[in-house]
């Protein structure tokens, strides 16, 4: 039978749709838990190959692999099922319909707090899309120490705030990590007032609509391998300064909290007890790996309680390079 060219054009064309179209994978179970089918020959990160439960040939195996996100342990299975919390992206081996199926953020802003990030890079787009299905909150490096400039913008910080806010995340915070000690540069540190005027002229510029500030307050050092010094004016005038910073803080009219690690308190000021600005709220620097606001035991400089805790430093998620944090 001879075929018209109409039928030979719709065939090539039926085939090609069908070839195109993309498959779900293959969702699989196990004695040691559920997993997804995939070759042996790509990689099963976090977990391993077990043979016997994928149809196909032999090199087809049911990857098990478990994850962790910030909420808690998982397990890496294909989105096409069913998952009694969450599916968070960016966490699993295979390709991106395997994600990783956790317990639910807590939310809500209550006790634990809601999931969230700081970064102080510019990460790809992809990093994007999924940081905004797996966090509720990031924290935006807006300002850095610049010690040859006495301050200056972090490079990134607009282009982060679009990608933030075109993927979607709920709330996007921003942080200044300022000039504040004697350079080796013998650049002086910009006042705090200019300091300020800078990075909230940038914001202002940009119509970013920020949820809140935060002052990161950690002392750094040239002699062990930091860029800049921070801190180092010598207890009485460091705790001046801070003081000074707070009340040009509060002068600015908006939402401003402290970034402080209690146990580097005392490398800065005189005592553990030394308050610079309790009146403001407190991010909580504590590296236990637990999430939650309501996890903190570690205080100082007057703070009793925490609104944010940042649990786990210099991490990955979703390709990125990230800090976890838990916010009010």
């Amino acid at each position: 039978m001879l075929l018209s060219s109409f039928s030979l054009a719709f065939f090539a064309s039926s085939i090609s749709a069908t070839a195109l179209e993309k498959r779900a994978t293959t969702f699989c179970t196990t004695p040691s838990g559920p997993g997804f089918c995939s070759t042996t020959s790509s990689p099963c990160t976090g977990g391993t190959y077990i043979s016997g439960h994928c149809p196909g040939a032999s090199n087809i195996q049911c990857c098990v692999a478990s994850c962790s996100p910030p909420s808690g342990t998982g397990v890496c299975e294909p989105t096409s099922q069913t998952c009694s919390g969450s599916f968070y992206a960016g966490y699993c081996p295979g390709p991106s319909d395997i994600q990783c199926c956790a317990p639910k953020s807590s939310g809500g802003g209550v006790g634990a707090g809601k999931l969230g990030i700081d970064i102080s890079s510019t990460p790809s787009a992809s990093f994007w899309t999924c940081a905004a299905s797996s966090f509720e909150v990031v924290a935006l490096q807006g300002y850095i120490q610049g010690c040859a400039k006495g301050g200056a913008i972090k490079a990134g910080f607009t282009t982060n705030y679009a990608a933030a806010k075109a993927a979607g995340i709920p709330r996007i915070d921003a942080y200044m990590f300022p000039c504040t000690g004697t350079q080796d540069t013998g650049v002086a540190c910009k006042s705090p007032t200019a300091q300020l005027q800078e990075f909230l002229g940038v914001v202002d510029a940009n119509s970013m609509v920020i949820s809140n500030y935060w002052f990161d307050i950690e002392p750094t050092s040239t002699a062990s391998g930091d860029p800049c010094n921070a801190w180092n004016l010598g207890a009485a005038a460091n705790e001046k300064l801070a003081k000074e910073w707070v009340v040009a803080l509060k002068a600015t009219g908006r939402k401003w909290g402290i970034y402080a690690n209690g146990n580097q308190w005392t490398s800065m000021f005189a005592s553990r007890s030394t308050d610079i600005g309790s009146s403001l709220p407190l991010w909580a620097v504590q590296f236990d790996k637990k999430p939650g606001v309501n996890t903190v035991t570690t205080f100082m400089g007057g703070w009793t309680s925490a609104v944010a805790k940042q649990y786990n430093l210099d991490t990955t998620a979703c390709g990125g390079g990230v800090d976890l944090d838990s916010f009010l």
